[in-house]
């Protein structure tokens, strides 16, 4: 796909966010990986609303800035180390939605509970350790807490999604806020029960089998 069709695919989706309220203002990130030394990142401190495709900047898998004149995100280092370590990902969506980030708030990270957890998301949606913003030892710890998993809620943060492309990546997110907003009405009702083991294994393997399929 080509840098200029992926810039406007990242505007839509950060308009997207936007209107369901999925994030606010300059909150939040995105990138696209476009080749194996490009990709594409939103910058630092502009809202999704204001944002235009000349605003989104291009850098190369080390960070260096190929193309554009903005400052990329702040969580750059947390993009690059996600592509580096992560062959199957292609696109990655940071926000800040409402029920992710009252898990975040209070260090609380999702079992798996429901089916298309494990199918979908790869089990369990695990907290990443605090670490300041923009930092490589946030770059880290969200490496750490994802594995090989599509998602990672970061303490006292917000949320991290990862796809093989930009409109998996945007069903990952859409996922995992319902999946956290069931989890916290669950626990309202009664302790939330797991899967059962049996359940996990076979979805599991289901799940990395779809990940070789798509990434031999």
């Amino acid at each position: 796909m080509s840098v200029d069709k992926v810039r406007g695919e990242i505007i839509n989706i950060g308009r997207f966010l936007i209107a369901r309220e999925l994030t606010v203002g300059s909150s939040g990130n995105i990138s696209v990986r476009v080749s194996d030394e490009k990709i594409v990142v939103t910058p630092s401190g502009i809202s999704f609303e204001a944002m235009s495709p000349e605003d989104l900047i291009v850098v190369d898998i080390h960070g260096n800035v190929v193309e554009g004149d903005r400052n990329p995100s702040i969580e750059l280092p947390m993009h690059l180390t996600i592509y580096r370590n992560r062959s199957d990902v292609n696109a990655i969506i940071h926000a800040h939605t409402i029920f992710c980030s009252a898990l975040a708030a209070t260090h609380t990270s999702i079992p798996p509970i429901l089916d298309e957890m494990v199918l979908y998301i790869g089990g369990e949606i695990s907290v990443a350790e605090y670490a300041l913003p923009g930092s490589e030892e946030l770059a880290r710890n969200t490496l750490k807490a994802l594995g090989n998993k599509k998602a990672v809620i970061l303490a006292n943060h917000g949320v991290v999604v990862c796809g093989r492309d930009l409109r998996d990546a945007l069903e990952v997110l859409l996922r995992v806020e319902r999946i956290a907003r069931i989890y916290i009405l669950a626990r309202l009702i009664g302790e939330p029960k797991r899967l059962p083991n049996e359940a996990i294994e076979h979805e599991m393997e289901m799940y990395e089998l779809l990940l070789l399929k798509q990434h031999p």
